[in-house]
């Protein structure tokens, strides 16, 4: 490989890796460094609701902050309603339904996952009756790696329980910007193009030269 074919190689990988780092990019960093109030919205949840739903939601981010093993049980039945459970995590595959599963997700989270930091008093909050609506951002710093940390959003709904808001469903999402994944892949693709054209023009070769022998 000569030295333009080297340059071309480190020019291609160097250009993928920034769209990487860009999809990993904080997309509401204002809102994150506490610049802006409400990314969503304030919602029309009367003060009163919104009051006793931000209670719950500085419950669960207590929760997560201190992840205590011992207290998953205390923290679900506080928090998460008995009736039509869901919690979807971050991966396609985490679809979790009833306390029992529930919980499993929040253990794992507490041991493993990182540091969960939320927007709480911005949080969009919207009400009816007995049930109401969030969604908010934040962030995760991850065990493993540490440098790491995630943009996060996070929606639920919640509904009224013996005087208590419990959730019933909820959902965490990676809030990251998938537009640069497109150039990622489409880089990586332009690449596996290159290098198939490139080894079947040497076979190609090799083989005409033998053929002249």
């Amino acid at each position: 490989m000569n030295i333009g074919r080297k340059i071309l190689t480190v020019a291609f990988f160097s250009i993928a890796l920034l769209f990487v780092l860009l999809v990993y990019r904080q997309t509401h960093k204002a809102y994150i460094t506490g610049e802006d109030e409400y990314i969503y919205g304030q919602g029309n949840a009367p003060e009163d609701v919104r009051s006793e739903i931000v209670d719950q939601l500085e419950k669960f981010q207590a929760g997560y902050t201190a992840r205590d093993l011992h207290e998953v049980d205390a923290f679900m039945a506080d928090l998460f309603s008995q009736e039509n459970l869901l919690v979807l995590g971050t991966m396609p595959d985490e679809i979790y339904r009833g306390q029992r599963d529930v919980s499993k997700l929040i253990y794992s989270d507490w041991n493993a996952w990182g540091d969960v930091e939320l927007i709480i008093d911005g949080a969009h909050v919207a009400s009816a009756g007995n049930v109401a609506w969030i969604a908010t951002i934040g962030q995760v710093r991850f065990d493993i790696p540490r440098f790491l940390v995630m943009p996060l959003r996070l929606s639920a709904v919640m509904v009224k329980e013996n005087m208590d808001w419990k959730f019933q469903s909820m959902q965490f999402q990676f809030d990251l910007n998938l537009f640069f994944l497109f150039f990622v892949t489409l880089l990586l693709l332009i690449g596996l193009i290159a290098s198939l054209v490139n080894l079947l023009i040497t076979i190609a070769k090799r083989y005409w030269v033998k053929a002249k022998m």
